[in-house]
């Protein structure tokens, strides 16, 4: 689990959609929610003592697969177009991108746990063949590994985070004319 990588997805592409000008409290309002999209698949951690390791509802399994990052979009497109509102097929497609990201980060994790990322099609579990992404684990988060852990992540993840939060004048500079 790459805890502060996916938070950083869900910030940075809040920012990307949000112009200029915008209300601030729009921008946190989208930031918590896409930060909270893309944790979403752990949420299998909440069944992690009632499923098996390997089966495809334990961790890293149908939470993380692509057919539930659409599920996920789906259902946030109905919803929105239901109340009546305005691009519907956008939002859900954007659901759709950032709840996949979690998948696809936790592929290239260090763990030798893979992602049933085509889940229902197939239950196996798929590695890259690079694993360059830290893997900060719960128990030990708060030790002088976990804590070192969560440094490097937030290093690897740190253009993110400084596109999200950085005042747009410092990221794209005004050009006199």
């Amino acid at each position: 689990m790459s805890l502060l990588g996916h938070v950083a997805i869900g910030v940075a592409t809040a920012r990307l959609i949000t112009p200029a000008g915008k209300p601030p409290r729009l921008l946190r309002a989208r930031m918590v929610v896409l930060a909270t999209l893309a944790m979403l698949p752990d949420i299998d951690f909440l069944f992690k003592a009632h499923a098996p390791y390997v089966g495809p509802f334990a961790h890293r399994g149908a939470s993380h697969s692509f057919a539930t990052a659409i599920l996920v979009g789906a259902i946030i497109a109905v919803a929105i177009k239901l109340r009546g509102g305005r691009r519907a097929v956008v939002w859900g497609l954007l659901a759709t991108a950032v709840v996949a990201s979690h998948g696809l980060l936790d592929w290239f994790g260090e763990s030798d746990l893979g992602v049933a990322l085509l889940w229902p099609l197939s239950d196996a579990r798929f590695l890259a063949p690079w694993h360059f992404l830290p893997n900060p684990s719960w128990p030990g988060l708060v030790s002088a590994h976990g804590l070192s852990v969560l440094a490097l992540e937030l290093a690897v993840f740190l253009p993110f985070w400084l596109y999200a939060f950085l005042p747009r004048r410092l990221i794209v500079p005004r050009v006199q004319s």
